[in-house]
């Protein structure tokens, strides 16, 4: 049982069950006493049936409900590994702003040497997209364009390439891009191309300006506002974040009141979120010194103090949870933290396919190798990214998270070299998504 303290409603939680799904909202003294129900209970037999038949009673034991999960796990890994293909695309190693806290190689991003996809390359990328999944309905039909900086002005003649040669093949686009040369690709913006953007802005004018640095102009904010609502007014979905330390994080009210006097908000397109900065990636130590990275405690205790639980990351977990609450169905699981432990691939210029966004540029994750007439597989790495499910890891077998968890980010677990931070961050964001996704299915049915 995983049960959670409504914040806007006293002495009530919503109780939700770890292999079932089930979700119900329940008083503080009936959660007492299903805890108790081995002292003896006071339930009809009919509401026993429920709570049975619901998981928050059993009669399997630990044992029993510990290999019942694994089952469940196995078969929806192997199920996400047959059906969730999907692409991701490295346009340019190069990129035109240099943030401190930037997790790619510098010496790729930031050198001389011009590492972007030619037309020919292009064209071997979607072969290859095709000897991976040549199925069709088991691709995904969207194509992330990521970098360095995926939308250079500079790279706009093979970008439209990209593009055009996607839709043609049944592809739409997403980018996650500085939003600095969004105005170079007009044309390409809307719901049958780039249909969705993922724009970083650190804070108000002057504290963004100090960290999302142009390598020749230090003011990227006016520039980047503009191409919001550019990108608005074509229709383009639009996801700002806002990348937070302990030096910025204050400032998240006040880039908050900025949006909302451009009246973003007003815009069913538009979506605002604040996420934690990591201090475990490669990031140079003059770039550090500029730099507070917070621990998941210090930055949940902001975002109580700042109010911005409802603008915080939390990995599609509200709509889903409220989902559920609508549709007076179980949640759906996940057993899975990410598409990288089963069928995300990322392909590079340079004919290198990585498992996630976060392993780019780094060789000892390079899981295969793509040229025009075959992909050679690194069978080591795929072993280590794809072929273990939540159920073969320690401690996550035994959590009644592991079906909603899906065991962490695997790059993350890599790094750390122990699970407790993402444990502690995912309870916070489940907590939260929970709270969020009750208050609104509450004012809506009220």
């Amino acid at each position: 049982m995983i049960p959670v303290k409504l914040e806007k409603e006293e002495g009530k939680y919503m109780l939700i069950h770890g292999y079932t799904g089930a979700a119900d909202i329940i008083s503080e003294s009936f959660l007492g006493k299903i805890k108790s129900i081995e002292e003896g209970h006071n339930f009809s037999e009919s509401m026993l049936q429920t709570l049975l038949k619901r998981g928050y009673i059993t009669t399997k034991t630990q044992d029993e409900e510990y290999e019942y999960v694994a089952r469940i796990a196995k078969a929806l890994h192997k199920e996400s590994d047959i059906l969730l293909t999907s692409f991701t695309w490295v346009v340019s190693y190069n990129c035109n702003f240099r943030c401190p806290y930037c997790f790619e190689e510098r010496n790729l991003k930031d050198g001389k040497t011009v590492l972007v996809f030619t037309k020919e390359q292009v064209d071997i990328a979607y072969e290859t997209q095709d000897r991976i999944q040549p199925h069709r309905k088991l691709r995904k039909n969207i194509i992330t364009l990521y970098g360095g900086e995926p939308l250079l002005a500079e790279n706009k003649e093979i970008v439209n390439y990209i593009v055009d040669e996607g839709r043609r093949r049944g592809y739409k686009f997403v980018a996650v891009t500085n939003g600095y040369e969004i105005d170079q690709f007009v044309n390409l913006l809307g719901e049958d191309g780039i249909y969705r953007l993922q724009i970083t802005l650190d804070g108000p004018r002057e504290i963004h300006n100090q960290r999302r640095i142009h390598y020749k102009n230090h003011n990227t904010f006016d520039k980047i506002i503009s191409n919001i609502q550019l990108a608005l007014d074509k229709g383009t979905r639009v996801v700002v974040r806002m990348n937070s330390d302990g030096r910025n994080i204050d400032q998240y009210v006040a880039l908050k009141e900025y949006l909302e006097r451009k009246h973003f908000f007003d815009n069913p397109n538009f979506y605002f979120y604040i996420a934690r900065l990591r201090g475990y990636y490669n990031i140079s130590d003059t770039e550090r010194e500029s730099l507070t990275f917070m621990s998941p405690q210090q930055f949940d205790l902001k975002r109580y103090q700042l109010k911005a639980i409802p603008f915080s990351q939390d990995t599609g977990y509200y709509k889903l949870i409220y989902q559920a609450l609508v549709n007076k169905k179980s949640i759906p699981f996940r057993p899975l933290a990410c598409k990288a432990q089963t069928g995300e691939y990322v392909l590079d210029p340079l004919g290198n396919i990585y498992p996630c966004w976060g392993t780019v540029g780094k060789k000892e994750h390079i899981k295969g190798i793509y040229t025009k007439n075959r992909i050679t597989w690194n069978k080591q790495v795929l072993e280590k990214w794809q072929d273990i499910d939540v159920s073969q890891k320690e401690p996550c077998k035994y959590c009644k998270y592991a079906l909603f968890c899906g065991g962490g980010c695997p790059y993350h677990r890599m790094l750390l070299g122990n699970e407790e931070q993402q444990c502690i961050i995912f309870r916070n964001m489940f907590k939260s998504a929970i709270n969020k996704a009750y208050a609104e299915f509450n004012k809506q049915t009220n």
